[in-house]
């Protein structure tokens, strides 16, 4: 727990709020990718990662007893400060780039991930412009992608209104919890016999507001805004793609539109690195934090996969990062 503000001069006079905030943390919902304990990887006499320690960062270290999954390893879920030094020691040569994993995705502690009410656009900036600093001093930022997504709503956006590409009926759900949908009338969203919702499952009303979704690479379109309809399952849509996996049964990733048209794979990716001060937002030539440097702890899981708020880094073909925030 964190004083809120902290970018603002918080020190408790705006409340505080947790790091971790559990309904956030999505892949702890399934066995697979689950750390219910929230184990930690092997540390030093300092209590810094091991370099073991790190290189599990990525891999599957879940354990199974007649089919039951054992939670004795962290598995995919780590805190931001394990992730921290394990792009700083990629960046001091400790590890090869091959040790980022394909795909990362990352969720900012509670006062920095953009939230109303409990954290800032300024906060916000600090966790992004920190974390993609580091990337960009390793030798695996040439061939990756920073993906950076938002939840569905209370943010700091417009809230344009982006259409029904997903109905859902929920007017005869029983309370509680009772109607979920009131697009279209109570319990409504759109006509589903007309149109069926995808997978026949309801309460899934899309898309909602208009929000953020921006892409940050050697090989991004500088200067481009697309206008292409995305929502957040694009992101997945641009993973399995990439990575040859096929869709999702049920997912909206079935509907998605694509983010490729924010990438210009043709450049070489030639665009040049760019450092941004995490306090004012302005180009630096001085990157903050200078790697390697001691870990920034900030005390969230890493998972292999994000929803909502999301930045994404990842490798052409061959890995990719996403954080939430």
């Amino acid at each position: 727990m964190h004083p809120v503000g902290p970018a603002l001069g918080g020190t408790g006079q705006y409340g505080y709020k947790d790091d971790y905030i559990p309904h956030h943390e999505p892949f702890n919902y399934y066995a697979s990718t689950a750390n219910p304990h929230h184990l930690t990887l092997p540390t030093d006499g300092s209590g810094n990662d091991t370099m073991a320690g790190l290189q599990q960062i990525g891999t599957d270290t879940q354990s199974y007893v007649s089919g039951s999954p054992q939670w004795n390893t962290p598995n995919h879920q780590y805190d931001m400060s394990d992730f921290d030094q394990l792009v700083a020691a990629i960046a001091h040569g400790s590890l090869p780039a091959s040790a980022l994993p394909a795909v990362s995705f990352l969720k900012a502690p509670g006062i920095r991930d953009g939230h109303a009410a409990y954290s800032n656009p300024i906060d916000e900036q600090q966790f992004i412009a920190r974390e993609i600093n580091a990337l960009e001093q390793t030798p695996a930022w040439s061939s990756t992608a920073v993906v950076i997504g938002y939840d569905d709503s209370d943010g700091w956006y417009d809230h344009a209104y982006s259409g029904i590409h997903n109905t859902s009926n929920t007017s005869g759900v029983a309370n509680p919890p009772g109607p979920q949908d009131f697009l279209t009338g109570t319990g409504l969203c759109g006509d589903t016999t007309a149109k069926p919702p995808l997978a026949v499952e309801n309460g899934r009303c899309g898309y909602g507001p208009r929000q953020p979704l921006l892409v940050i690479s050697p090989y991004a379109k500088a200067n481009y805004v697309d206008h292409t309809l995305t929502d957040q399952s694009s992101i997945l849509k641009f993973v399995e793609d990439n990575w040859t996996l096929g869709r999702i049964a049920g997912s909206f990733d079935a509907i998605a539109g694509p983010i490729n048209s924010m990438f210009d794979f043709t450049n070489g990716g030639s665009n040049p690195v760019t450092f941004i001060d995490p306090a004012t937002g302005e180009v630096t030539t001085t990157p903050t934090p200078v790697l390697p440097e001691a870990p920034w702890t900030a005390l969230l899981p890493l998972s292999a996969a994000a929803l909502g708020g999301a930045l994404v880094v990842g490798r052409r073909r061959r890995r990719a990062l996403i954080s939430a925030v």
